[in-house]
């Protein structure tokens, strides 16, 4: 299938009515931030190896959601090219930078520095995110990816601070043809699009979706219980913040926060991580202070994530991700 072009949907149509909401104002809009301690993994966190390890493997497991066609963790093979709407320029460029350079740091890929590329991670600040949501639901509904009917009311409805939904494709590593798909332009709705000529193949990229596919599974490797021959990756992901409330926090926590949302697909949110992570600052009953930034455990397993063997079954992906973050963690 051609790339999909669904990333350009342009939401600043949207959030442009939107804009400045933050701009003078304290937390996220603030350029005084104070300087951020980043949280570290210490030595006085971890009482030993079996205890550290137990901690990163729920770490692991509540940092990565696998993908629903296929089972496996997914993450960016193509460039990450983000975009931020919503805020004053220097604060969309502070943003747009901070994930940008997570990104480098952890191993994920990125452009060279200056070089123009197709937008497919938007940001979104709107003090109305739930309009937002129902909007695209209504008219752009690929952009909030690949889920069974039963949760159309979970993924079409807005519920935290800071949101995200993310667009997929499954690859097949036995054979490459051409990408086919979506055709350039302004993404149709889910019932406008006829694929037509370009109906999907069994093997390389699918983009995960019932319109797309129409039914059929990716080929990988037969008879393997260890190499599936298949790989999930991320073609798009939409982040909604909620700019009334995320306002108290620093631009550089909800940038970071942004980031990690960007780079991988959360299995949950709501509860505090088994070791400090960014993602605490927007969970319930977690230790306060909660982390203000990306922590060591965050960039551990974010270059554990970029580095690993993720064409495996979601055990033995989780395996690589958690022996490797073990090493960076330990390695320190």
């Amino acid at each position: 299938m051609r790339r999909c072009h669904c990333a350009r949907v342009r939401l600043w149509v949207w959030t442009c009515l939107f804009n400045g909401v933050l701009a003078g104002g304290a937390g996220v809009a603030s350029a005084q931030a104070e300087p951020l301690q980043e949280v570290t993994v210490s030595a006085s966190r971890i009482l030993d190896h079996r205890t550290l390890a137990r901690a990163v493997r729920g770490f692991v497991e509540s940092h990565s959601t696998p993908g629903a066609r296929i089972n496996q963790i997914g993450r960016w093979h193509q460039n990450v090219c983000p975009q931020v709407t919503g805020l004053q320029p220097a604060f969309s460029n502070f943003v747009t930078r901070e994930v940008l350079n997570v990104a480098r740091g952890v191993g994920a890929p990125t452009r060279p520095a200056g070089k123009n590329c197709g937008v497919n991670v938007e940001i979104v600040f709107t003090s109305e995110p739930q309009a937002l949501l129902t909007h695209i639901a209504k008219s752009y509904r690929l952009l909030l990816g690949f889920y069974p009917v039963a949760q159309v009311t979970q993924m079409t409805t807005f519920t935290r601070p800071i949101q995200a939904w993310y667009e997929t494709g499954t690859r097949s590593m036995d054979y490459q043809p051409p990408v086919i798909g979506l055709s350039k332009g302004a993404p149709p709705s889910d019932t406008q699009y006829n694929p037509g000529a370009d109906s999907p193949l069994l093997t390389g990229v699918q983009l995960d979706s019932d319109v797309t596919a129409m039914g059929l599974q990716p080929s990988g490797i037969a008879g393997s219980h260890i190499a599936r021959g298949l790989r999930s990756e991320f073609a798009h992901v939409l982040i909604i913040a909620d700019s009334t409330r995320v306002a108290h926090y620093s631009l550089q926590s909800i940038a970071d926060y942004a980031a990690m949302l960007s780079l991988t697909r959360m299995a949950q949110l709501e509860n505090c991580a088994p070791l400090p992570s960014i993602t605490d600052l927007l969970a319930s009953g977690c230790a306060t202070p909660a982390p203000e930034a990306l922590t060591a455990a965050d960039r551990a397993y974010l270059k554990a994530l970029y580095s690993a063997n993720l064409e495996q079954t979601l055990n033995l992906e989780r395996g690589d991700v958690h022996e490797r973050m073990m090493r960076q963690i330990e390695g320190q």
